[in-house]
């Protein structure tokens, strides 16, 4: 007999401020959906990971508590992803947050399972005391035409979002955020996709967004890419770059599609990586 679990909410402190990371779902996709890797390879890892087929493709969001403002990083899909996700408002009520309390939006990246939850199925706000800071990069694209015929999808959920969502918006122009955050440019799954690198009181954490889509894959082969990436070339260089730099540096990643609660450590691992999560602890 299966029963759904309930939904999560998981803290962990970083200096003086609480990231809660907020569970919004999962999807399925098939290993067809990965770029640049042999088919045996991928079955190969998928295999050894001891992970179902098809691949499930975890989506979280993360809460920001610095004590003065409540600042939400994406959204999950909201009304746009079916079953896939839609549970962020339930794992907000976990936290003992409503939605109401949010004074910040940061958008990564304008992709439908980033930015869906920010509408409800009447395309009203779902966060309406909140400023929403995408980056300008982003903006720009998204706001103009779909290039080819396979981004059509994701261009018209952009327009529907930004339509509903236009009075709260704000450019976000540079990397110098707001106290404590700053924006990382992490181009190549979208033309500015974007990073958030998190600190207080000496201690910090890089939330690398959709850097990795399928761990068991990306991390032991990081040029595997995903069929999401608007530029292949460049996530793949992207990619390579932060996993040796946080790697050598030590800093906690936090990532929306790495497995619930979706934040830990990379380490070099021969050609390739291993990520070491985060041991759950009862205290944040």
């Amino acid at each position: 007999m299966t029963q759904r679990q309930p939904a999560n909410a998981h803290r962990l402190a970083i200096g003086d401020f609480t990231l809660t990371t907020l569970m919004d779902g999962q999807f399925e996709a098939g290993l067809d959906v990965l770029l640049n890797i042999d088919d045996a390879e991928a079955k190969q890892l998928q295999d050894a990971s001891r992970r179902p087929t098809p691949a499930r493709i975890s989506l979280s969001a993360y809460l920001l508590d610095t004590g003065r403002q409540k600042i939400l990083i994406d959204a999950g899909f909201g009304p746009l992803g079916g079953d896939a996700g839609g549970r962020l408002a339930a794992s907000l009520a976990d936290a003992g947050v409503a939605p109401e309390d949010i004074d910040t939006v940061l958008v990564t990246h304008i992709h439908p399972d980033h930015v869906g939850g920010l509408i409800d199925d009447n395309d009203k706000p779902t966060m309406p005391n909140a400023t929403v800071l995408i980056p300008a990069g982003e903006l720009d694209f998204w706001s103009g035409d779909a290039p080819n015929e396979q981004l059509a999808e994701h261009f018209q959920a952009a327009d529907r979002v930004l339509k509903a969502i236009g009075s709260q918006v704000q450019r976000l122009e540079g990397d110098d955020v707001l106290p404590g955050i700053t924006r990382v440019a992490l181009p190549g799954h979208t033309p500015d996709h974007s990073g958030y690198r998190i600190k207080s009181n000496n201690e910090q954490v890089l939330i690398w967004t959709d850097v990795v889509h399928m761990p068991q894959i990306q991390f032991p082969n990081p040029d595997a890419g995903i069929g999401f990436d608007v530029d292949p070339d460049q996530a793949r260089k992207t990619r390579r770059e932060i996993m040796a730099d946080v790697a050598q540096s030590r800093e906690m990643v936090a990532g929306h599609h790495l497995d619930f609660p979706g934040v830990g450590y990379v380490v070099a691992d021969g050609d390739g990586y291993r990520f070491l999560p985060h041991v759950w602890e009862p205290t944040a």
